[in-house]
């Protein structure tokens, strides 16, 4: 929490971290991944959502990381709105605040067939270093932060092997085209 307030505060530019946040740092930005977060997602994230989630991921083999910041101030973001993720499996850890409200709940997957209901709606409250794993598809949202603030660490990680055949936001079969490694978004092309 520290690095990110001396990067914040060094005047560089930041990107934002997705088209829903407005707070918050994009992790490969400040030279996070090489050492710290590709082992982590390798190492720790890949074995555990292939058998936890083996219906959303073959193998993990991309990531976007970043930090959103939730604060009860007039400019900042409070809450962020019912949405699912561009991404197979996403990792959710709280890393910093102090805060009441803030929730994240969680809807289910959306569309259930007929004659079938959506499961109840479940909330999850990340005090500091815990953090929930959860399908991209999972439809969620940030409850508003009444007061104070909580910063939270997410990785969107990807899987090319269900990437490919179903684009996560729109569900159809993706047109690809070439691209550099760091703006791929999970998809890859035939060799």
């Amino acid at each position: 929490e520290a690095e990110l307030a001396h990067f914040e505060a060094s005047g560089l530019p930041v990107a934002r971290p997705n088209s829903m946040n407005r707070f918050g740092v994009v992790l490969r930005e400040l030279g996070m991944c090489e050492k710290f977060l590709d082992p982590l997602v390798a190492g720790c994230l890949n074995p555990i959502a292939v058998r936890l989630l083996p219906e959303f991921t073959e193998t993990l083999d991309s990531y976007r990381p970043f930090t959103v910041k939730y604060e009860a101030t007039a400019e900042g973001d409070r809450d962020l709105n019912l949405h699912y993720d561009n991404a197979e499996v996403t990792l959710n850890v709280n890393i910093g605040g102090v805060w009441t409200g803030g929730q994240v709940t969680f809807l289910g997957l959306g569309g259930a067939g007929a004659g079938q209901e959506d499961p109840p709606p479940i909330s999850v409250v990340l005090q500091r270093g815990h953090g929930v794993l959860h399908a991209g598809r999972e439809l969620h949202q940030a409850e508003p932060v009444v007061e104070g603030r909580r910063q939270n660490l997410i990785l969107w990680c990807r899987s090319s092997g269900i990437r490919n055949g179903e684009c996560p936001m729109c569900r159809n079969v993706p047109q690809l085209m070439p691209t550099n490694v760091f703006a791929h978004d999970g998809f890859t092309g035939p060799p």
